[in-house]
């Protein structure tokens, strides 16, 4: 099985790949979100795995703003408790000139990073495990990432456990073709609009049959449409399978006064 995944290697997001599907599959490293999509449409792979959001510092848009225009859905979610280390291949802090690591990376470590290393440049690169290989690579460089990155490229942990919150947690998306049946204990994905309807309390009436079934709302995030300026979707997680019979009918009813409804996937609920 090829699983397509944001990289390179010694990412969290490869981390959340061997939790879900083990050692035996052949992992495939890509750039950026937008391959990881593309990889798994083209089929070059079975499955994806995106990160979507992180508990400190909120949504991956990317990942959201992809299912705008592709088919592809959302087979399951991993979650994964985020420690972030400080590393590099000097011994000692003082020979530290810059830190890098991920824009997410930094400011889950904002605070720890201006009380124990302040004046010191903090530079955004485009993952922890690019920061880890600029760190292996380039003199003076220390880099955030997790344990999976010190390994990969052979760098002292120099403090562990820097992030900001004991429970930062970051959560990953399966994406692919396969529809998952109810597992007893599941999640459904939506994305819906009813962009154009004019008059008062159009997203409190397109959502009313969730709260008239008793349908818990996990999730709301509104992104742009794309499609005119000040125009929104809305990306919504609900508890419950989409199949099962309640959820079933409230849907119909969204559906019927909305003019974008999408079931993004229906899937068992993520377990740490």
């Amino acid at each position: 099985m090829k699983i397509a995944f944001l990289g390179p290697e010694g990412t969290f997001t490869q981390s959340a790949v061997l939790k879900q599907f083990g050692k035996s599959i052949h992992a495939l490293s890509l750039s950026s979100i937008e391959e990881v999509f593309h990889e798994v449409e083209g089929g070059g792979a079975d499955f994806g795995v995106v990160p979507v959001e992180n508990s400190t510092e909120g949504t991956v848009t990317n990942t959201l703003d992809m299912f705008l225009t592709s088919s592809l859905k959302i087979c399951g979610e991993v979650e994964l408790r985020i420690h972030q280390h400080l590393m590099g291949r000097m011994d000692d802090i003082g020979d530290i000139d810059r830190v890098c690591s991920h824009p997410q990376s930094l400011a889950q470590c904002r605070t720890w990073l201006a009380q124990s290393l302040p004046g010191i440049e903090v530079v955004p690169v485009s993952s922890n495990a690019e920061a880890a290989r600029r760190s292996r690579d380039e003199v003076g460089i220390a880099a955030i990432a997790g344990d999976a990155a010190a390994e990969v490229y052979e760098l002292n942990t120099l403090f562990a456990n820097i992030e900001d919150h004991i429970d930062n947690t970051t959560r990953f998306l399966v994406i692919g073709y396969k529809l998952c049946t109810p597992s007893g204990d599941d999640k459904t994905s939506l994305l819906i609009s009813a962009s154009g309807t004019k008059g008062a309390g159009i997203l409190y009436h397109l959502l009313a049959p969730l709260a008239q079934s008793n349908i818990s709302m996990l999730r709301i995030q509104s992104r742009p449409s794309g499609r005119r300026k000040w125009d929104y979707v809305f990306f919504i997680d609900i508890d419950g399978h989409a199949e099962e019979k309640n959820i079933s009918k409230a849907l119909q009813e969204i559906e019927a006064q909305a003019n974008l409804f999408r079931i993004l996937g229906a899937y068992p609920k993520a377990v740490m």
